[in-house]
């Protein structure tokens, strides 16, 4: 179900508004707007000029950069309570990077205004803005280091991992990631092609399967020992 009002958002205490007032927040989002999106649809155009924040509710988006010869770096994945965009307003500059949705994807788009004035009335939210950036940054420089010190097998499992644990699921067996390939091998920069060679073997050692065209973590503890480098998976 899409919900529009703040107070009835479920969402909310997952977010950087937890500690607003659901009065205060309708207050100041009146102008709000609730957009819908299909699957690969673009959200936000990178080197779009700045215009308002993305409050996630539904589906997940992929949030990309392109760098040299076009080709795309994926950042990382919002998930719902996530918002996007936050950089660009603390920077009062064009957005840098892409946002995509991957699957059907429903958002409140909040406009750059009424964004200003929840923080003017509401000082507390800045500190929370502050973390979510830092946590951004964080991992976008694990990030960095990853492609730079692991192999891209390591870094396949180190995703799988990430994505389980940022989607907040408690790390059991036959957990299916609803990523493509593409974006999957995108994120970890590598070509469709060796990524479908890796889970193949990922799937000879019962590791991860494929069920239903999505793939499923099978094994967490091997996983992540792949994921640290130890090769001796059985």
């Amino acid at each position: 179900m899409k919900i529009t009002n703040c107070r009835q958002c479920g969402l909310k205490q997952f977010s950087a508004f937890q500690d607003c007032s659901d009065d205060l927040l309708n207050e100041i989002f009146s102008n709000k707007e609730l957009k819908q999106y299909d699957k690969n649809e673009i959200i936000i155009q990178q080197n779009d000029p700045f215009r308002g924040v993305f409050c996630i509710q539904e589906g997940t988006v992929k949030v990309s950069t392109i760098g040299n010869k076009n080709k795309e770096f994926v950042l990382w994945f919002a998930k719902p309570g996530d918002i996007i965009g936050i950089d660009s307003f603390i920077n009062n500059k064009s957005h840098l990077f892409a946002a995509t949705a991957i699957v059907s994807v429903s958002a409140c788009f909040i406009p750059d205004g009424d964004f200003k004035e929840l923080l003017n009335r509401d000082p507390s939210i800045s500190r929370k803005i502050i973390k979510i950036l830092c946590d951004e940054i964080s991992s976008i420089e694990g990030r960095i280091a990853s492609v730079s010190q692991k192999s891209i097998r390591e870094q396949f499992a180190e995703m799988l991992i990430s994505i389980a644990t940022k989607n907040k699921k408690s790390l059991e067996a036959n957990m299916p990631i609803s990523y493509s390939i593409k974006d999957l091998a995108s994120t970890i920069g590598t070509t469709n092609n060796y990524l479908y060679k890796i889970i193949s073997d990922f799937n000879d050692k019962n590791v991860v399967t494929i069920l239903n065209k999505k793939l499923v973590i099978k094994d967490f503890d091997k996983l992540s020992l792949i994921a640290i480098g130890e090769e001796s998976v059985t």
